[in-house]
């Protein structure tokens, strides 16, 4: 089960500064912790946050709260659930995006191999 104090601080909050909206992380659905729920964090629009995963970098696995508008019209408030991993955690978290994107590249590259060898076949 989800958990986490209901109390109100707002030191956790990360405001947008000068217009533009801090970057929600990219999140990725977890049956178990997802949607609007009991949550007692309102955005700057009003609105109850709602609960996301991170998916991204160093935070990979961790809870927070944001705004429950979709990205365009996001107010940028993201409130953590879960502190922040271990300094260990986040090194491995980052080396192995680092990998993931190197395949991406690589594949990406072999894709367009691929396409300019079977261009120059047909041509």
């Amino acid at each position: 089960m989800v958990s986490w104090s209901d109390d109100n601080e707002e030191s956790g909050y990360e405001y947008s500064s000068g217009g533009s909206p801090i970057k929600i992380p990219a999140t990725i659905e977890d049956p178990n912790y997802s949607g609007v729920g009991e949550v007692v964090v309102m955005c700057e629009h009003g609105q109850p946050a709602k609960r996301h995963v991170c998916f991204s970098g160093i935070s990979t696995g961790r809870r927070f709260l944001a705004c429950g508008l979709d990205e365009a019209s996001s107010c940028g408030v993201v409130e953590w659930v879960d502190e922040e991993w271990p300094e260990h955690l986040q090194n491995a978290l980052h080396k192995l995006w680092l990998l993931y994107e190197d395949c991406q590249r690589a594949n990406r590259m072999a894709c367009l191999d691929h396409a300019s060898l079977v261009h120059n076949l047909t041509s």
